[in-house]
């Protein structure tokens, strides 16, 4: 009866394994996507040379791969409130500790981006690095009207309020 049981399971499981495994193909599209816009969008606005190019890149792929730690600690953060059922469900103590948490990489990340402005300004001029950090601001509330609209209007997918993409 048990091995019947299990000879269900598995052949369920293997059945399922392709479309699990194109969800996550599907994904990693989807964010190497973005990814693609983000440069496309920092390269039209920051107007790099090529020399400038050259310098920045390495150092911004430093930077991002910093951020992203950071961004994968909140992420986590999260998680530890969704598992326990929400705040509601959390014990002071716990509360506590994830208030500390969240200020403390808030913290962090001011002080990422603190180090970085006197990295970006070290290969361009202060104009571009402060062009930089604008360009970045204006593709994130970009990226969240898109994800908006595609929420809550199927039809207008790729598009912001003008029909275009980032400006």
């Amino acid at each position: 009866m048990k091995s019947r049981y299990i000879v269900k399971f598995s052949t369920a499981f293997l059945m399922l394994m392709p479309v699990l495994l194109f969800a996550q193909d599907k994904q990693q599209t989807r964010k190497d996507r973005v990814e693609t816009m983000h440069i496309a969008y920092l390269s039209d606005k920051l107007n790099l040379t090529s020399e400038e190019a050259e310098k920045f890149w390495p150092v911004y792929n430093q930077y991002k791969a910093e951020e992203d730690a950071l961004h994968k600690q909140r992420q986590q953060n999260v998680q530890t409130v969704k598992q326990a059922g929400g705040i509601e469900n959390m014990s002071d103590g716990d509360v506590q500790k994830v208030i500390a948490d969240e200020t403390d990489l808030e913290t962090r990340q001011l002080e990422l981006r603190k180090k970085y402005v006197g990295k970006f300004e070290q290969v361009l001029p202060v104009r571009k690095v402060a062009q930089f950090f604008i360009a970045e601001d204006e593709f994130k509330r970009y990226l969240l009207n898109q994800l908006s609209k595609r929420r809550g209007d199927r039809g207008a997918r790729g598009r912001d309020d003008d029909g275009q993409g980032p400006q």
